[in-house]
């Protein structure tokens, strides 16, 4: 299975600041067979209580630094997120990585 991990603030809609990607995004791409998850810089555990709040599951959530604890999980995981630390945190884990922009683009590929 693959795998997005989406950090939360400047990515996700009920990041701080807000970011392009809404709930539909998520529910869109889990409906293509990936598995979606959090991977920001908060503790996992604030994480899934944020992801909770905004009535939605994730199939997994890791602080980003742990994306490497990843590897294996899924057969291609790729990172989302607005800032450069999360391209740097993709490259240590092996990952793939876009922009919330360059998702949406994706996403919208897909779905034509």
């Amino acid at each position: 299975m693959k795998a997005f991990a989406f950090d939360r603030d400047g990515t996700l809609e009920w990041g701080n600041p807000p970011g392009p990607i809404t709930k539909g995004h998520l529910g869109r791409t889990r409906a293509l067979g990936y598995a979606i998850g959090g991977s920001g810089g908060q503790a996992a555990q604030e994480q899934e209580r944020n992801w909770q709040e905004n009535r939605s599951k994730p199939d997994f959530v890791v602080y980003k630094g742990d994306l490497p604890s990843l590897r294996g999980r899924f057969t291609e995981l790729t990172h989302v997120g607005d800032r450069e630390d999360d391209l740097n945190w993709a490259r240590k884990a092996g990952a793939r990585y876009m922009t919330p922009g360059e998702f949406m683009t994706w996403l919208e590929s897909k779905e034509s």
